[in-house]
């Protein structure tokens, strides 16, 4: 099995797939420091100092391919309350399907498979499983890391400031001008 590496992806280990044995392929993923550091700015966290992937690759039929995996990873990020350091452990398992035809048809009901059980197109006889886990560890990412026990009101005044001093303080005045001149009498 011949693995390439596409430069301009911050993970990558590509198949041809003509290449691929009947059996399939199984590839773990040990990422290097280099790689993780990529990752890194590519998904704006603070760090990722570990991830690895457990991929297995198999044709399902003429043209139809599908990729099992499980990726493991810790990854860094600052709280979106505290800006501290919140640490996520990720254990996730993946599946995807991929065809080189345009369109899949059921075999059975002889109908269109859309949405989520429709595969992916390929583009090219290439597959790159390395991009596949990137993508796999940003879908993965918490949108919004919160450190234990981290609560808005900590960071945030105990009173409010008063209207007069808020950004609509221009508006709450207009508005109790026209409650005092109701018709508008008066306005040029």
């Amino acid at each position: 099995m011949h693995i390439e590496r596409n430069p301009e992806l911050e993970l990558s280990r590509q198949l041809r797939l003509d290449r691929v044995s009947p059996g399939g392929v199984v590839l773990d993923i040990e990422t290097s420091e280099i790689e993780r550091n990529a990752l890194t700015q590519r998904f704006a966290v603070m760090a990722v100092p570990e991830l690895t992937a457990h991929v297995v690759l198999c044709a399902e039929g003429a043209g139809l391919w599908r990729v099992d995996g499980r990726l493991q990873a810790l990854v860094v990020q600052a709280c979106g309350i505290t800006l501290e350091p919140v640490e996520q452990r990720i254990d996730e398992a993946f599946s995807l399907r991929f065809t080189a035809q345009a369109e899949e048809v059921d075999r059975d009901t002889g109908e269109l498979v859309v949405g989520a059980e429709a595969p992916e197109p390929l583009h090219g006889d290439t597959l790159d499983l390395g991009e596949i886990v990137a993508d796999q560890l940003g879908l993965s990412i918490d949108p919004f890391p919160r450190k234990p026990g981290a609560r808005l009101g900590d960071i945030l005044p105990s009173t409010p400031p008063a209207a007069a001093e808020g950004p609509f303080a221009a508006l709450a005045a207009l508005k109790q001008g026209r409650k005092s001149n109701p018709e508008g009498e008066g306005d040029a």
